[in-house]
C-alpha cells in the first residue's frame, strides 16, 4: 500500500478532542458528537475532532459511519479521521483472496452486511462497494501532530521517533499492558487497545473502551497546557 498522509500543525487548535475506536456504533459516534459540541460550547473549524482510526467492522454500522464522517460536521467543528488497522485491512480485503478471507473473519462480515453485501470471493468485492469511501478510506492519514501531542491509532514504538514510524507502527503497535510510558517528548494519544479504564499519563493517553463490546465509546479533551479532560458516552443520545 502507499504511504499514507501524515498531518502537522505548528499551532493547537482552539480545542481539541480525540475519540476512541468507533467500530461501526453510529449510535456512540453521533451521541459523542453531540456531548464535545456541548463541552466546547460554540463550535467552529478551529474546534478539531480526531478520530483514531478503526472507524469500521465488528459493529453493525460500518457503512453509516463513513458516510457519516464524510459529511461536515452538523455542529460545526472540524473532523479528522485517521486510518487503523481494520481500514487497512478492508483495503487489503481488495487485493486477493488472502487477505479477503482473514479480513471476514477479523470483522468484515459485519462490515459487509452493513453495505447490503453478500460476497463469497473478493474480485466481487470492489463493485459493490461505494466509490467514494473506498477512495475516502485509501486517502486517511495515520498521525496528527500538534504541539505536545502525537495522535495515532496504535501507538509509538518506544525510542523511535514520530516522523521514523512506519505506517504499520501506527496502525498495530500494541503497548505491554496498561504500563504508562516514561520520559520526554510529545504525548501520544491513541486507541487499538482496548482498556478498561481510560490512560491518561504525561507521556500516554489510551483511550479505546471497546465501544463495539461494551456500549462505552470515550474522547479526549486535550489542552496545550493544563490536565486532558476524559468524555464517555456510554448510551446513545435521547435514551435514559
Amino acid at each position: 500500500m502507499p504511504v499514507a498522509p501524515r498531518l502537522k500543525s505548528s499551532r493547537f487548535p482552539r480545542a481539541l478532542y480525540a475519540v476512541g475506536d468507533v467500530h461501526g456504533r453510529l449510535d456512540l459516534l453521533v451521541a459523542i458528537e453531540e456531548t464535545i459540541a456541548r463541552h466546547a460550547g460554540t463550535a467552529d473549524d478551529d474546534v478539531w475532532v480526531v478520530l483514531l482510526g478503526d472507524m469500521i467492522d465488528r459493529g453493525p454500522h460500518s457503512a453509516q459511519v463513513i458516510d457519516h464522517v464524510m459529511k461536515p460536521s452538523t455542529w460545526g467543528f472540524r473532523r479528522l479521521c485517521l486510518s487503523g488497522n481494520h481500514e487497512q485491512a478492508m483495503l487489503e480485503a481488495l487485493e486477493g483472496a488472502e487477505g479477503f478471507a482473514w479480513w471476514r473473519r477479523y470483522g468484515g462480515l459485519e462490515t459487509l452486511a452493513s453495505y447490503g453485501v453478500e460476497a463469497d470471493e473478493w474480485t466481487a468485492l470492489r463493485p459493490q462497494l461505494p466509490a467514494d469511501h473506498l477512495d475516502f478510506l485509501a486517502g486517511l492519514p495515520v498521525m496528527v501532530e500538534v504541539p505536545g501531542y502525537v495522535l495515532v491509532h496504535a501507538g509509538l514504538r518506544p525510542g523511535v521517533a514520530p516522523g521514523a514510524q512506519t505506517d504499520a507502527d501506527l496502525r498495530w503497535f500494541r503497548y505491554r499492558g496498561d504500563a504508562a510510558e516514561t520520559g520526554t517528548g510529545p504525548c501520544v494519544v491513541h486507541g487499538h487497545s482496548v482498556v478498561e479504564t481510560p490512560l491518561v499519563s504525561p507521556r500516554r493517553i489510551a483511550i479505546d473502551t471497546g465501544a463495539c463490546f461494551t456500549g462505552r465509546l470515550t474522547a479526549v479533551c486535550l489542552a496545550p497546557d493544563g490536565e486532558p479532560t476524559i468524555i464517555e458516552q456510554s448510551r446513545p443520545a435521547g435514551r435514559g
